[in-house]
């Protein structure tokens, strides 16, 4: 027993060190909620486009305009449900462990996120005129981008995960003339947040 107190003060020290300058709060729940919540929303899309692979190559100004209203509701719904899910399966967490789930850690956790991926709004907002067949592989790689930012604030799986999202988002680009972008996207959305969030699980738990 006197030989044991001193290493689990240790443990407890290098627990308390690692939180302080890592975000730990986040729950592998949240990645499965987030990748099904993907696939439901990638699912619908492929069910609006089905039988319309031309809209891949038709012009900005000579799409129908329901075609912005689905994909303004359906994936901004896809992004709001994820954001609400995330929250509520992350906050659950930090409750359990008794963690303080805002504090200068999650801030820059959270502006090492949002630098890159407003970045890529705004980029994603040109090419809706000049290119559209790009705007799939831009969410994925401006979002690897923000993972891999925001990764040195947070478990070192999110680096990973960021790294195979732009991965994903450069091969994406590479096919968009195809018509397969919501095939990538689906798969980095949601397979890969699924496949990270059941790591995330089994590693640390809920």
């Amino acid at each position: 027993m006197i030989q044991e107190d001193p290493l689990r003060d240790l443990s407890e020290i290098r627990q308390m060190m690692e939180r302080s300058s890592r975000f730990l709060s986040l729950s592998g729940l949240s990645g499965v909620f987030a990748g099904s919540v993907a696939l439901l929303g990638a699912g619908a899309a492929w069910k609006f486009l089905e039988g319309t692979p031309s809209l891949v190559t038709t012009p900005f100004a000579d799409r129908p305009y329901g075609f912005y209203q689905f994909f303004i509701v359906n994936f901004g719904g896809v992004l709001l449900l994820s954001l609400i899910g995330g929250f509520y399966f992350t906050n659950r967490r930090a409750r359990i462990k008794g963690w303080k789930l805002w504090d200068a850690t999650s801030k820059r956790l959270f502006v090492n996120l949002a630098i890159p991926l407003a970045t890529g709004g705004i980029f994603c907002y040109f090419l809706l005129f000049r290119a559209p067949e790009l705007i799939a592989a831009s969410t994925l790689i401006f979002y690897g981008l923000a993972l891999i930012n925001a990764s040195k604030y947070t478990h070192s799986d999110v680096r990973n995960l960021g790294l195979c999202e732009l991965l994903l988002g450069i091969i994406c680009g590479w096919f968009a003339a195809t018509g397969t972008s919501l095939l990538f996207w689906a798969l980095g959305f949601g397979v890969l947040h699924i496949l990270y969030g059941i790591i995330l699980y089994r590693k640390y738990g809920a």
